[in-house]
């Protein structure tokens, strides 16, 4: 017990007495998921999309009053990617997410690169992430290995025109462009929700609708975002059933509710 008292009194010394540059960059080494997580997460995820699109695309007939009761508890706010007219759809999220990680490490911020959301001031945790950063790619290290969101919701916005403007050969541009948007939009997403001066209501309104931003950036892999899924999908197999109030036929309700949740976010692909 004494030994274990001992060892947490100098950690927390040690704590205390860091610099608040080399605190910062010790938790940026921290930060988990890892960018190489996430990217093939969110890899994973478009692909699963393409996979449900088409067997949905099979069924015949889709009863319209439990199409209208998912379609109106779905909230994505943008259009989602889903690869359907490049030259080979099985590889295009693939190609993609390859880019983007191969650009990532290849990349270091430029000494001039200013946060344009502070009226030209420095900012001083850019700075801290452009040493680290730059540093890992000098020695030969992949900043998507070691690094996570923190950092990249700085790097993303300077590299996502130079993603745009090179989607790989193979995949169909607007839909190489949707791949790359999204991905910015779900970084975005995955640090409001990370924010502490998030209003509560606003937290309690996210919670109503799927996340996929969950999927590639919460810490427990999106466990949490799965079971919000279940619990809403088990609460519209019950309101399409109080609805049909005894007619129709519950095992088809049933069976076009499965289909259409795949499209959510494909539950095993992402876990």
């Amino acid at each position: 017990m004494d030994n274990f008292q001992a060892r947490a009194q100098a950690a927390a010394s040690s704590i205390m007495t860091k610099h608040p540059a080399e605190a910062l960059a010790q938790s940026l080494t921290n930060d988990r998921p890892t960018i190489d997580y996430a990217v093939k997460s969110y890899m994973a995820l478009t692909s699963a999309r393409g996979a449900s699109s088409n067997l949905a695309s099979n069924k015949a007939q889709i009863i319209d009053q439990v199409q209208n009761a998912i379609v109106g508890s779905v909230k994505t706010g943008k259009e989602q990617c889903f690869f359907q007219k490049s030259r080979n759809v099985k590889m295009a999220p693939l190609l993609c997410a390859r880019s983007i990680l191969k650009t990532i490490n290849a990349f270091q911020i430029p000494d001039d690169e200013k946060d344009e959301k502070r009226d030209e001031v420095k900012d001083p945790e850019l700075q801290v992430i452009k040493i680290l950063w730059n540093g890992l790619v000098k020695n030969g290290k992949k900043p998507s290995m070691i690094l996570g969101r923190q950092s990249l919701c700085h790097v993303y916005p300077i590299l996502s025109q130079t993603l745009m403007d090179n989607i790989p050969e193979g995949v169909d541009v607007e839909e190489g462009q949707a791949f790359m948007a999204e991905f910015g939009r779900l970084l975005e997403n995955g640090m409001k929700r990370r924010y502490a001066s998030t209003p509560a209501e606003e937290r309690n309104m996210m919670n109503q609708y799927d996340d996929d931003a969950c999927l590639l950036w919460d810490t427990d892999g999106g466990k949490e975002e799965l079971k919000r899924r279940r619990d809403r999908r088990e609460k519209k197999v019950q309101a399409v059933k109080e609805s049909l109030n005894g007619g129709g036929d519950i095992d088809s309700a049933k069976e076009c509710l499965t289909i259409e949740e795949i499209e959510e976010g494909d539950e095993e692909a992402a876990e």
